[in-house]
């Protein structure tokens, strides 16, 4: 089978860099080389139960996974941001099971918090937010007094963007939270939410986006040029 070829995307200041490509196989990208892995994912949104959202998380914690595991650093952090959803019966416990298929591939949770929307477009579907830190097994966070609670809007997005956004104060937190050397990942980067956010910290910042449109979304707003070759 022919892979495509992966454009790329970087600034002057060489803060940033994009891929075009699926994150699954990220070979553009040294092992043990990131230091923080924050991304949303695109969100379940099925109407079935428990057993396809749990089909959905084994394929991000096997699918995607491996490669988070073999990118990041020793020590480095992976958070998830990831929607619950209540599918006319009940809420399907999302954050329990991708804790559980991450946690059989040797990631552990570390932190646990929660972003509710406010003002939902919805009457009860994605109101629920969860925020999950993980480390690979052996590696644990020292426990802070911080608590990762948020009750703020969907903000809003770029008019361009497919995706919605997460709330730029909860990215901030999360960022100030974790490992503060290396590059922060994004390999579902959307619109580029994440990387406004790190780079606005001083955090170099790597953006991954299989969508072509959303990628030169992304590199436009980041003020990105094409890299040939």
């Amino acid at each position: 089978m022919k892979v495509a070829a992966v454009r790329a995307w970087a600034r002057a200041d060489g803060r940033a860099r994009l891929y075009q490509a699926d994150s699954q196989r990220l070979g553009q990208i040294a092992a043990a080389s990131i230091g923080v892995i924050l991304t949303s994912p695109p969100y379940w949104v099925s109407n079935g139960g428990r057993s396809t959202a749990d089909r959905y998380a084994r394929r991000l914690a096997v699918g995607f996974g491996r490669e988070w595991r073999r990118v990041l650093a020793p020590d480095g952090d992976l958070w998830l941001v990831l929607g619950d959803r209540h599918n006319g019966r009940e809420w399907v416990g999302f954050d329990a099971l991708i804790t559980a298929w991450l946690r059989r591939t040797g990631w552990r949770l570390q932190s646990k918090g929660i972003w509710a929307e406010t003002r939902s477009r919805e009457r009860w579907d994605n109101r629920i937010n969860y925020l999950l830190r993980f480390r690979k097994a052996g590696r644990r966070v020292r426990p802070t007094a911080a608590t990762l609670c948020w009750m703020l809007p969907l903000p809003r997005t770029h008019p361009a963007s497919t995706w919605d956004a997460t709330p730029a104060p909860v990215l901030r937190a999360l960022i100030l939270q974790s490992r503060r050397r290396g590059p922060i990942l994004d390999p579902f980067c959307g619109a580029g939410t994440v990387g406004r956010v790190a780079l606005g910290l001083g955090r170099d910042w790597i953006g991954v986006e299989r969508d072509p449109r959303m990628a030169e979304l992304t590199a436009r707003r980041l003020k990105m040029a094409r890299v040939r070759g």
